[in-house]
């Protein structure tokens, strides 16, 4: 819901709201890493998917993971896991 309506219904509201709306192949991009829990209830898996499609497409580093096991922004993203891919991106990238 972004202002009182549904995104899938009105996506001219949920546009700004969206990175995708912000990116081309011109525009400077730092590095992404993204990581989506396979459990999370709040943010759909394929928005996700979705993001990294176009940054790839885009000729952009970017690197993706699913935590299988992780919820949204909590359980599983402080797992020894989560964090090795973290700071292995991370020593990767600096």
């Amino acid at each position: 819901m972004i202002g009182g309506g549904d995104v899938l219904e009105h996506p001219d509201l949920s546009a700004p709201a969206s990175p995708m709306t912000y990116l081309s192949a011109d525009m400077p991009t730092p590095s992404t890493l993204i990581m989506h829990g396979g459990r999370d209830q709040l943010v759909p898996f394929n928005q996700s998917c979705r993001l990294y499609a176009t940054l790839k497409a885009l000729g952009k580093d970017v690197t993706f993971y699913e935590l299988d096991n992780a919820c949204h922004a909590c359980y599983g993203f402080r797992s020894a896991r989560a964090l090795r891919l973290v700071f292995d991106w991370l020593s990767d990238r600096l």
